[in-house]
């Protein structure tokens, strides 16, 4: 059984909506902090930016930092991708050292490069494992989830998205909407769904989509529409500017 299956995360978190999660487990002396929350900067290469890890236990932790970029599921949640890192692009002054009892330590992370697409988001995972952890049974553990974001800069600031047909998901509509622009301003707007019954308008509630990810906006649910056709006028806005106009339509069986 390898060092990580033998942990019980007294202190796990998923980001969720791209706002940064970090929760401090109870534990005998107190527990592992990391701030600040949200490390948020121009991309630009060669650009530092620390963040301060403070270990309030009661003994030496075992301290794992590591860049990652997200995951980010059809409901809009984000998670780090534990299968990737993004140390190409972003480099850590100290990856992996102990931290001794009541101690604390900064860490400075280097933009050594960045995507062609001019932004940059992800999480940065600390770990924290007691240096005297036992090889058999449960290890209490820590697990903090801070985010990294690399704005573009002005001047290639891209705000564009692309939508799919309104589709049912249960009693729910929902248009999947993808983002192909590069930043994660929340994206909002506004809703018709126009039938022979007559009209009925909705807005749509604020959501951060990643560069390239597609998330299920909400549209309202079926409650209320008899069944038949129906012509589903979407606008989207995003920093203020109108991103997306169109027209779908929709069957409700």
């Amino acid at each position: 059984m390898n060092q990580l299956s033998r942990l019980a995360l007294a202190a796990a978190c998923t980001a969720v909506a791209l706002n940064a999660c970090l929760v401090g487990a109870d534990a005998a002396g107190g527990g592992l902090s990391v701030t600040p929350a949200v490390i948020e900067r121009t991309a630009v290469r060669g650009d530092t930016a620390s963040i301060m890890v403070l270990n309030s236990t009661s003994q030496p932790l075992k301290i794992t930092v590591t860049p990652r970029p997200w995951t980010q599921s059809r409901s809009g949640a984000v998670a780090p991708n534990r299968h990737k890192t993004l140390l190409s692009r972003v480099g850590v002054s100290a990856r992996s050292f102990t931290l001794a009892a009541g101690g604390r330590r900064t860490v400075t992370m280097n933009v050594k490069s960045i995507p062609s697409s001019g932004s940059l988001y992800g999480s940065v995972e600390t770990i924290g494992l007691p240096a005297k952890a036992k090889q058999n049974g449960i290890t209490a553990a820590y697990r903090l989830i801070s985010t990294l974001r690399l704005n573009p800069t002005p001047a290639r600031r891209h705000l564009a998205v692309r939508a799919s047909s309104p589709r049912l998901n249960g009693r729910a509509i929902v248009l999947p909407v993808k983002n192909t622009g590069n930043t994660v301003s929340p994206i909002s707007g506004d809703v018709r769904i126009k039938g022979a019954a007559g009209t009925r308008t909705d807005t749509i509630r604020a959501a951060s989509i990643l560069p390239s990810s597609t998330v299920n906006l909400g549209l309202g649910s079926t409650k209320g529409l008899p069944a038949g056709s129906y012509a589903v006028t979407v606008s989207l806005k995003q920093n203020g500017k109108t991103v997306l106009r169109t027209t779908k339509r929709l069957r409700v069986k």
